[in-house]
């Protein structure tokens, strides 16, 4: 059965593929009949036009009976294309519930209380001696708060990453303290003058180190053609629809790794001060220009990250770059969380690396947060120059000839890593935001001076 120019018919004939390059692209073949009909491949690559017409709603993965309604048109898929599978995997990290005071208190005696709803149940069993013991610090209201916080599992329902990044930042400060409390989650905030020696590391406020870290990655769907990119926060929640894995989902099949990281603390106010500077606010412009031409080109609707998180995900990047050469570990097996609070004014970067055995990773990677200084300066030096500039450097979003509208000065020559390793497929880049670069306004970087 063969469809040329709009018109069907029958033919018994063999049909032939013609290859009239030497490229291998799919415009240099063409389908050809016996009986004189040809039409070439690359028409098939327009899916507008219908011409490989509509989707049948088939969806194999999940059985026989799982065939839905769809209007969509078909389009051509390479098998072997690197846009066949986008896998949505979400991560976080296993943080211990410590929960309040209150909570810590009424913890031990749960069972005993967990049907109590009124002060007057409360004040009976006070005259338990363990029970009133550990509740004398409280009062009838603040136990039945506990209580309904424990009936609730601890639930809680802010972003993941801010629930992250309020327990990154409210460790301790140890130094030497490595010896881990939790084999979750051990970490220790590093006194300033362990890392902190020449000053050149202004717009650094604080470094953690993980020394023990467990991540759990769960696989929720996929999608095909185009990932669906997390938010800042790390949620799915885009206008790009994911295939389910399971008609009626009740699990998903995860996986836990343990390892170790650093976490990197930008100062609030060194920030605020830099994203009111005009040379900021014009290249955001610019940024955010070449972003709505990426939403334009794919129909889509969102919203920018903003100025502050284009910033970290490039300094994440030299970062991670740099601690590659010392910490014994390939770059691709370290990945990054980005962390950007504006409402409380907090932005950080967690660089981790992650094992699935279960003693977890060396130690390699946390002893590097004691040479970070170092490191930042090895990092700042990388991306002050590309070995393609000028013409990384000189790269605008909106050149239309390049479409890489989600980039600014960046490129594979400098600032771009393994996709394993970003949380943003490699997008939302521009070294011009960290370090003064070649033809751009100086005033834009963050560091101003380069050790």
């Amino acid at each position: 059965y063969f469809v040329h120019r709009g018109e069907s018919r029958e033919c018994q004939r063999q049909l032939w593929l013609d290859e009239t390059g030497t490229g291998g692209e799919i415009g240099d073949l063409t389908v050809r009949c016996e009986c004189g009909a040809h039409r070439s491949m690359y028409e098939s690559t327009q899916y507008k036009d219908g011409v490989l017409g509509k989707c049948r709603g088939d969806r194999p993965w999940l059985g026989a009976y799982s065939r839905e309604e769809c209007a969509e048109v078909s389009r051509l898929l390479i098998r072997t294309a690197t846009n066949a599978y986008f896998p949505q995997v979400i991560s976080t990290l296993s943080l211990p519930n410590r929960g309040t005071e209150a909570e810590r208190a009424v913890g031990p005696h749960y069972n005993l209380l967990q049907n109590f709803t009124v002060a007057a149940q409360i004040e009976t069993l006070r005259q338990v001696p363990d029970v009133g013991r550990d509740l004398a610090a409280f009062t009838n209201e603040e136990v039945l708060a506990a209580l309904a916080a424990l009936r609730g599992g601890g639930a809680d329902d802010r972003p993941v990453k801010l629930v992250e990044l309020d327990a990154i930042l409210s460790v301790p400060e140890g130094y030497w303290d490595d010896v881990p409390v939790d084999p979750n989650f051990h970490a220790r905030r590093l006194p300033p003058h362990v890392w902190r020696s020449t000053g050149s590391s202004a717009g650094l406020e604080s470094v953690v180190q993980l020394h023990r870290l467990r991540i759990v990655s769960a696989l929720t769907g996929f999608t095909r053609f185009e990932a669906e990119i997390p938010d800042l926060n790390g949620e799915f929640e885009t206008d790009v629809k994911r295939a389910a894995i399971a008609l009626e989902p009740t699990w998903f099949p995860a996986i836990e790794n343990r390892g170790e990281g650093v976490f990197l603390q930008l100062s609030a106010q060194a920030v605020k001060e830099w994203r009111e500077r005009p040379a900021v606010k014009q290249r955001l412009e610019t940024l955010t220009h070449g972003y709505d031409l990426w939403l334009q080109k794919r129909e889509r609707q969102g919203v920018h990250p903003g100025a502050a998180y284009v910033l970290l995900h490039t300094l994440s990047h030299h970062v991670m770059q740099s601690l590659a050469v010392h910490a014994g570990y390939p770059a691709s097996s370290i990945a990054e969380r980005i962390y950007v609070d504006d409402e409380r004014g907090r932005y950080g970067i967690l660089l981790y690396t992650s094992s699935n055995d279960s003693d977890g990773t060396l130690g390699g990677l946390v002893a590097q947060a004691k040479q970070i200084e170092q490191r930042l300066g090895e990092a700042l030096r990388g991306a002050a120059l590309c070995s393609n500039d000028p013409i990384c450097a000189q790269h605008v979003p909106d050149q239309h000839h390049e479409e890489r509208w989600l980039h600014g000065a960046s490129c594979h020559g400098c600032t771009l890593v393994a996709e394993t390793s970003c949380e943003m497929r490699n997008d939302h880049l521009d070294r011009a935001l960290v370090v003064p670069i070649l033809g751009v306004d100086p005033r834009t970087a963050f560091f101003e001076q380069v050790p």
